[in-house]
């Protein structure tokens, strides 16, 4: 095979390769365009979008503006103002400094740059499909307008694989909104062409900024702070920001933002260190808000690393990570933890000033036990002056952590085993149950869920429990299911049934979880949507908002009546299934999962689903709930009629069975 002839790109190939990488969607536009509005010292925006930016949004400024002689130089590749020299590129202080994106916008769409700067007249310019027109002059305000029509109408291509506009609008409001927090001194307008999504006024106060983007949650939020001993460790680095109580959580991470210098990064690389940070007060699965800025040297983040500047390095990664943890951490030592309404972790409290709880590393050095500033130090290669002083002795390591170094090879000591300590047998409280013999505690006990189950029943903290009799009994064919009788209630969590020539052992929050489902999921009343005797104010972000709007005909369908006046939206009906307050952290969680293109609720049948699985462990007797025999009967009745009942709506199973020749063949009973 003949080697093929390399050849040299035209321009305009090369442009639409450069454009491919900057311009990946209508919310990286207006990322680019707010960020050039910021650099030009713009203290007003105003965003507008119409269609989700595909057909067509615009930035408005107050900023120095573009001189009409480098207006056309603008349009270009590689053309900026905020470099000079590739040494400038070490010290990146600016958000914008490629000069890719007007050009790359410009390849892609329909794009006008309109701009007076102070004190000279205003001048416009229009470039569509990578062709430039003739500089004309205009009469308008100081500042500049760009306005971007038509987007991606000649890349058929990569038309084809955007989001739906409503997803893509909802994309712009978290890009405005990691601006607008990173950047309160300006103020952001922005709007559809239907309403107002976002509209807050510049501040010089931060808490301002914080209770106009988030609402009242806002007033939840804690300033961070810095450990004292911080003050001595090696390292310019510093952060800063507010944290929510580990009581207010948020089934997904959207609200945690993450700024370096003021420049909003993306927050994956820091979720682990914020996690750590809270130790084990954050249930599995649950994510804090937070917003937080690390405020470094330019010259130890490098930002040129992707064109949507997105992704940074740090010179000192593994400093600035574990500067977060401690800083987290040291705000929450006096802070009370509570459970969350929808399934946090009870009985956890928040350690005091007093308490020092020593780390896993602590009892894994068996040498002398460095200041944190001095550990610091030491990590980065620095030498320490230790103190002339009598070595302190070490407090004997626990068995545990003994184990662990041997483990990991860190400690040579030998583990020693203990006795162990015998566990409280649960007791049954059923009518029942066999009678209390020596040495058994008079109350019940159950092991608690794991930190994996309780994230799958992060619903199950809403609303009351709802008894087995006080539901209709479940309607239809039987299925193959002998006739079952309950013998008794173990540790008040377990039912003992015989079942013809089977014992069962029947987990009776799984059980009722499963049953609750199915009724939920075919009960068409259940999802008729009940007119509330008061409107329920909704206090919503506004990414939260953006959501509501982007989908309100989705969730009329599902049974939730919403209204919105002045920017405030009000539900005036929700679906029967759901009682009282629980409706505004059911509500906010199902936000949760239309975020992400509607998530799982594609259809109205699959929303349904997806309520009902839910919805199904909320009102479920639970665990350490005495039942009556009746009860008991109601259950195992309606077991005998629903299709899968050896599995809970999260796979786990419902009951342990047991063959009468298992129990001969246990006790001897075959020859």
């Amino acid at each position: 095979m003949k080697p093929q002839k390399i050849r040299q790109l035209d321009d305009a190939t090369i442009g639409f390769i450069a454009a491919g990488e900057v311009v990946e969607r209508p919310a990286q536009v207006v990322k680019e365009l707010v960020e050039n509005s910021l650099d030009a010292g713009a203290t007003s925006i105003t965003i507008t979008v119409e269609r989700g930016g595909f057909d067509r949004l615009s930035v408005e400024d107050n900023g120095s503006g573009i001189a009409k002689e480098d207006l056309t130089l603008a349009l270009d590749r590689h053309a900026t103002s905020k470099l000079r020299t590739k040494e400038d590129l070490a010290s990146i202080v600016s958000l914008g400094f490629r000069g890719e994106a007007l050009a790359s916008i410009g390849m892609v769409s329909k794009l006008q740059i309109s701009s007076k700067p102070p004190g000279q007249t205003g001048a416009t310019i229009v470039m569509e499909d990578g062709v430039k027109s003739t500089i004309q002059p205009i009469g308008m305000a100081e500042g500049t307008v760009i306005s971007v029509e038509h987007l991606f109408q000649n890349t058929p291509a990569r038309l084809a694989f955007q989001r739906r506009p409503e997803t893509e609008t909802a994309r712009i409001v978290d890009v405005v909104v990691d601006h607008a927090l990173a950047h309160p001194s300006c103020g952001f307008h922005l709007k559809t062409e239907r309403r107002t999504l976002l509209n807050v006024p510049p501040t010089e106060d931060m808490m301002d900024r914080l209770y106009d983007i988030m609402g009242a949650q806002a007033t939840d939020l804690v300033p961070l702070q810095q450990p004292p001993d911080d003050d001595e460790a090696p390292g310019a680095e510093r952060w800063s920001g507010w944290i929510s109580t580990p009581d207010i959580t948020r089934g997904k991470g959207d609200d945690i933002h993450v700024l370096i210098n003021q420049r909003p990064v993306a927050a994956g690389p820091f979720l682990q260190a914020i996690r750590r940070g809270y130790k084990t007060r954050l249930m599995q699965g649950r994510h804090p808000l937070a917003v937080v800025n690390l405020d470094c040297p330019p010259d130890e983040v490098d930002v040129n690393v992707h064109p949507t500047k997105r992704e940074v390095r740090l010179r000192h990664s593994w400093r600035v990570l574990e500067r977060l943890e401690r800083a987290i951490a040291y705000t929450l030592e006096s802070i009370p933890t509570e459970p969350d309404a929808t399934g946090g972790i009870p009985g956890l409290q928040g350690l005091s000033a007093q308490q020092h709880v020593k780390s896993v590393e602590t009892y894994l050095n068996p040498d002398a036990k460095p200041e944190p500033a001095q550990a610091l130090a030491s990590a980065a290669g620095m030498a320490t002056q230790p103190e002339a002083s009598e070595p302190a002795s070490l407090p004997q390591p626990p068995a545990w952590a003994v184990a662990a170094g041997k483990q990991l090879n860190l400690v040579g000591q030998t583990a020693e085993e203990t006795a162990p300590v015998e566990k409280e047998r649960p007791v049954s409280a059923s009518p029942l149950g066999q009678s209390l013999l020596p040495g058994q505690a008079e109350q019940p006990v159950a092991a608690p869920l794991s930190s994996a189950e309780r994230d799958l029943h992060r619903h199950a903290g809403l609303g009351t429990t709802c008894r087995p009799g006080e539901e209709g009994p479940l309607e239809g064919e039987l299925n193959e299911l002998p006739h079952m009788e309950p013998l008794a209630q173990f540790a008040n969590s377990y039912i003992l049934v015989q079942a013809e020539d089977e014992l069962l052992l029947i987990d009776q929050h799984a059980l009722h979880e499963r049953i609750r489902y199915e009724r939920l999921r075919h009960r068409g009343q259940a999802w008729e949507p009940q007119t509330r005797l008061a409107p329920l104010v909704l206090d919503l972000d506004a990414r939260q908002s953006a959501l509501v709007d982007a989908h309100h005909a989705r969730l009329n369908e599902l049974g939730f009546h919403l209204s919105n006046a002045n920017g405030a939206w009000t539900m005036t009906a929700s679906p029967q299934l759901l009682n009282g307050e629980e409706v505004r952290a059911f509500f906010l969680d199902l936000l949760q999962d239309l975020a992400q293109d509607g998530g799982p609720l594609e259809t109205i049948e699959a929303k349904k689903d997806h309520i009902a699985f839910m919805n199904a462990c909320r009102g479920s007797v639970k665990a350490n709930e005495p039942l009556t025999l009746p009860e008991m009967r109601r259950l195992l009745e309606d077991m005998r009629r629903i299709p899968n009942p050896w599995a809970c709506v999260h796979g786990r199973p419902t009951s342990l069975r047991i063959s009468i020749d298992s129990l001969d063949h246990h006790f001897g009973r075959h020859g």
